[in-house]
């Protein structure tokens, strides 16, 4: 299943017109309808934008099958999300929904960010960066992080993760409740 379909099963199970969730989401209808049929990639801010409104883990827009909790993920086993123009991957370590976190490894590309805009979301993060530099704004700070460094933030305020180096950033990234 695509992410247009995926996002088409739960609008349609959550009871919301293709309009009423464009609405919610603050997107237009025609570019649900166009992610819906498959005719456009979604923007990462989009797909955040429709996650948050329908109530869903993002990872859930975008995984392949549906993430199945286990307490052993061997390397090989690992599920690999690539957000559409965006710059962002991430291998999955562990996310299960009925769990208190969500780990996860990134890699934030040259000239990656994570959104348009800073997020907002329920929860607390940290990141550990492994390798690269990466910019973090949190609220008005900006804070620039190093291999080895890490960052613990609370995620309601506006934050945003930005590489602006000339390498690849590779950082772990724990966040509770594991969805944003």
């Amino acid at each position: 299943m695509n992410i247009g379909e995926r996002i088409r099963e739960l609008r349609e199970q959550k009871g919301l017109s293709l309009r009423k969730l464009a609405e919610m989401a603050k997107v237009s209808a025609s570019l649900i309808s166009q992610i819906e049929t498959g005719r456009v990639d979604p923007s990462l801010s989009t797909l955040r934008k429709v996650a948050l409104t329908l109530d869903v883990p993002l990872f859930l827009l975008v995984m392949e099958e549906p993430w199945e909790g286990t307490r052993l993920v061997k390397k090989k086993e690992r599920r690999q999300v690539v957000f559409p123009n965006s710059g962002l991957d991430y291998e999955i370590i562990h996310s299960d929904l009925q769990k208190k976190m969500g780990i996860h490894i990134g890699t934030l590309k040259k000239g990656g960010e994570t959104s348009d805009e800073p997020l907002v979301h329920e929860g607390e993060e940290c990141l550990i960066i492994l390798d690269g530099r990466m910019k973090v704004q949190i609220g008005e700070e900006v804070i620039r992080l190093e291999p080895g460094d890490s960052l613990y933030f609370d995620s309601s305020i506006p934050h945003k993760l930005s590489n602006e180096d000339d390498q690849d950033c590779k950082f772990y990234l724990i966040i509770t409740p594991p969805k944003f």
